[in-house]
């Protein structure tokens, strides 16, 4: 009879601390609409950005911890601007990296990739790349082709994803 007695002070001591919120509680600029979403953790850093359009070779990069970047080249000459996400993560050793880019919304594009070059700097060589479609389907090696230094190609819009490894 005590554990019974036990158990229900545990379980009414976990009910008195839910919170409940109603929403009066929840601020009118929530959740904040300009902001793009961004993550940090040890070995790990994640981030939003808008992939820019017009004539000319355009580069997004990030570095993570100081030891490596993830660059991604590419010209797209028209279409409308999209927002795609970076993903970098590196091993607890500091022996294997990563780097994925990718469209976080969406899978239907218009943009299409005149040219791309995407590079691991700061690692000895990669090792596994692949582009791939929606859904998760890989796109035909023609578009793109992988050496030590890069990958590199040029997409059409059906690509939602690039992937690196060392």
């Amino acid at each position: 009879m005590a554990s019974v007695g036990k158990m229900l002070f545990v379980f009414l001591c976990l009910v008195s601390s839910i919170v409940f919120v109603t929403p009066d509680d929840i601020p009118e600029d929530w959740p904040p609409k300009d902001e793009k979403f961004k993550y940090e953790a040890e070995g790990l850093y994640s981030e939003d950005f808008d992939l820019e359009i017009g004539k000319g070779l355009k580069t997004f990069e990030r570095n993570l911890d100081d030891v490596f970047t993830c660059r991604l080249s590419y010209e797209i000459p028209k279409g409308e601007t999209e927002e795609w996400r970076v993903t970098m993560s590196q091993s607890p050793d500091l022996t294997a990296y990563s780097c994925i880019i990718e469209r976080p919304g969406p899978t239907k594009s218009d943009l299409n990739f005149k040219q791309f070059k995407m590079s691991l700097i700061g690692v000895n060589e990669i090792n596994y790349g692949e582009a791939y479609g929606a859904p998760s389907v890989p796109l035909p090696e023609e578009e793109y082709k992988l050496d030590k230094d890069k990958m590199e190609g040029k997409i059409s819009n059906t690509s939602n994803s690039l992937y690196i490894y060392n």
